[in-house]
């Protein structure tokens, strides 16, 4: 597979570089224009096009031209700037992201994730796919319960990763390569590229991406039986190909039809104590291998009144761990998504808009997990979860005056779970179980003057239920204790008062949020015995908070951005486990959950008279500590962390070139304890200062 990812990468390369003339690179800010505003970004979280400060919505939205220009390579470089995100990346290839702190690191992902229209929900597991942020569109963050218009496991918030599609009767070309060298590791390079080719005019576009990179590894394994270390233990390789297709049928219908691959390889997590340096017998090495390929169809019709729009899509995901030191064993999970949707969208002439939609998902993971203990024991255990479901929604927005719009919507959500499992290689009863959920949105919208928006919003999420392990129904029965075979969905009620304002002739921008979320029925884990935990309903939580982003374009070519949160969700009840022994005390922050999150940004650029600009920005990201509960259910904190960036270079209307520095502070703090008590000490860290070139051409 990663071969194919090289050829269609080298393609890509080959064709830009032929065709390489004049060239519109980065920004294509005009260095004479004065007083010029802050560009206005279009997004679809409402599932139809408005301005983003012109939506009555706490969400945030990076374009792909701004994701290349900062030179970011995964969700994890940018994705903080929205308030409230915060990230778990124990592993490279996957990571957890969590919105308004509504976290989990069991059941089904607590934050909706798309990759164009398509959903990817893993069963019982909250991973996320690493996508590369290469040739995007753009990247929306909806932040906060978005039930009605994204359905389950949109319980804290939606991230929409929006590919760019084919352009009609243009050629487009582009290259990017790196180079980086990372302290206490080695070398890091990145290939990447994209292509644009015109078929047909007016009718048939192809457009191809993909990227290669490979990052060297920067934590040492000790092996005290054996006496040998292994250092720069962590690579990580990647490589991406994506390949879309434009047919316009009719000046009223178009088809894209998509597909897209990703390939990785870590080689152990980045886990590590003080010294950066791991265990294996308390933290054994484990390699991730992750394969992905998703296909699409989405076929758009204009009808004059309405536009309907229906996607397909086949998403086959597959990772695999292998534990290669004392005691060898293997993790494979294997997820197969197949979704179809309708959707039917008003025209937005007249005071009255609206959308309906249907969606069918027929979701299966299979887990598979094998262990041996030399001496002691062999366990094969299988987990094969499968879940079919459906959604009807609606919302309709009425223009009450002139500057005042209401907003309804609902959402009536039938999922039906079933569960096999085997143990020993025996297999288990089939458990099954139904879960239905109805989740409204309410939201009124002043615009009170021209770029002044005030907005109320009182929405409902929901994260589905889940059938119980087959292994802790027999402990539960061993022991005596009466348990469900499932467990009952979460809810999320939200809260929320904002405003968006566009200040001294658009140069200033601020918008803010503040927030109230009552969270309940938190699905947790209890310890039946020893080793086997149980799912359970355990108690409420409650979140407050505030957002904050505010632009001010100093200068022509002189930008600040700063972006915060403060967060404050807490259990409200006492959590026991069967044995009597508390897990969370009721006013305890919640885990994974920061409770502050910081960034700020500002950019700079200068013009020369011969056509180059100088280009510098800086950035710095903090994040308050969190806390984990490991599996002896002891509490355990990690640290707040603080990581600057740097990148500066010169830029034509042909080229760019930059050096860049990550974490330049070299923050070496632990940021998410591990959540085995075998590997207390142990957590994730951000890779060590990296400083590195990179090259970038545009056509």
């Amino acid at each position: 597979m990663r071969d194919r990812g090289i050829h269609v990468l080298s393609v890509c390369a080959t064709l830009a570089l032929l065709f390489t003339g004049h060239l519109a690179f980065g920004q294509t800010a005009d260095s004479s224009a004065d007083d010029e505003p802050i560009e206005e970004i279009i997004v679809t979280a409402l599932k139809r096009e408005t301005k983003l400060l012109e939506t009555p919505l706490a969400v945030s939205a990076f374009t792909g031209d701004e994701l290349e220009r900062i030179g970011a390579d995964g969700l994890e470089e940018f994705l903080q700037f929205a308030p409230g995100v915060s990230f778990d990346r124990s592993v490279d290839g996957q990571q957890r992201i969590y919105i308004r702190g509504l976290a989990s690191i069991f059941g089904n992902s607590p934050i909706g994730f798309y990759i164009d229209e398509v959903p990817f929900t893993a069963l019982t597991v909250t991973l996320t796919p690493d996508l590369r942020a290469w040739d995007l569109e753009r990247v929306e963050v909806l932040r906060g319960p978005q039930g009605t218009l994204y359905g389950a496991s949109s319980l804290g918030g939606t991230i929409r990763t929006l590919t760019n599609d084919p352009v009609h009767n243009e050629f487009q070309a582009k290259v990017d390569l790196s180079y980086s060298d990372t302290d206490d590791g080695g070398n890091n390079q990145g290939l990447k590229a994209a292509v644009n080719i015109p078929l047909i005019d007016d009718t048939l576009s192809l457009r191809l991406a993909a990227t290669d990179e490979a990052y060297d590894g920067w934590i040492d394994s000790v092996k005290p039986l054996t006496g040998v270390n292994e250092d720069d233990l962590n690579e990580f390789d990647v490589t991406t190909a994506r390949a879309k297709l434009l047919w316009t049928v009719t000046d009223r219908a178009d088809v894209v039809l998509g597909w897209w691959n990703t390939d990785s390889k870590a080689d152990a997590g980045n886990l590590a104590d003080d010294t950066f340096s791991t265990n294996n017998l308390l933290n054994p090495h484990q390699t991730l291998d992750v394969e992905s390929n998703l296909f699409s169809a989405k076929v758009t019709v204009d009808l004059d009144w309405a536009t309907l729009t229906s996607s397909t899509s086949v998403l086959d995901y597959e990772s695999g761990t292998d534990f290669v030191d004392f005691a060898p064993g293997f993790s494979t999970t294997d997820i197969e998504i197949t979704s179809q949707e309708f959707r039917l969208t008003s025209d937005d002439d007249g005071d009255l808009f609206w959308n309906v939609g249907l969606i069918y998902i027929d979701n299966e993971t299979f887990i598979d997990f094998f262990f041996n203990l030399p001496g002691f024991f062999v366990n094969q255990s299988t987990q094969d979860n499968d879940s079919e479901s459906y959604a009807v929604y609606g919302e309709v927005t009425y223009a009450l005056t002139d500057t005042l719009d209401a907003t309804f919507g609902l959402r009536y959500y039938n999922d039906e779970v079933t569960r096999n499992d085997t143990q020993f290689l025996v297999a288990q009863p089939e458990i099954e179980n139904k879960y239905i959920d109805w989740s409204p949105r309410f939201n009124l919208a002043w615009n009170f003057d021209e770029g002044r928006l005030l907005y109320g919003t009182i929405s409902k999420g929901f994260r589905s239920g889940l059938t119980q392990p087959s292994i802790a129904l027999a402990a539960a029965g061993f022991i005596g204790i009466g348990i469900d075979d499932g467990v009952d969905s979460e809810d999320a009620w939200n809260y929320e008062i904002g405003t968006k304002l566009v200040l001294a002739d658009g140069k200033v921008t601020f918008d803010a949020v503040a927030y109230y979320i009552d969270w309940s029925d938190l699905q947790a884990q209890v310890l039946l015995n020893p080793v086997v935990f149980a799912f359970v309903n355990a108690g409420d939580a409650e979140g407050m908070g505030l957002e904050v982003v505010t632009s001010w374009r100093a200068t022509d070519n002189l930008t600040f951005t700063v972006s915060g949160n403060i967060n404050d969700t807490t259990y409200s009840d006492t959590v026991t486990d069967t044995f009597g022994r508390v897990i969370f005390d009721d006013g305890d922050q919640l885990q994974f959950v920061p409770e502050y999150t910081v960034t700020a940004a500002v950019d700079y650029m200068h013009p020369f008279d011969n056509g180059w600009r100088a280009v510098a920005r800086a950035s710095v990201e903090a994040v308050g500590d969190r806390s984990t509960t490991d599996d002896s259910l002891t509490s355990v904190d990690g640290d707040s962390s603080t990581r600057f960036n740097l990148r500066v270079g010169a830029e034509n209307n042909t080229w760019g070139i930059y050096l860049f520095a990550e974490n330049l502070g070299d923050d070496d703090n632990r940021i998410n304890p591990a959540g085995t008590a075998l590997a207390r000490g142990y957590a994730s860290r951000y890779r060590p200062r990296t400083i590195g070139l990179n090259l970038r051409f545009d056509y």
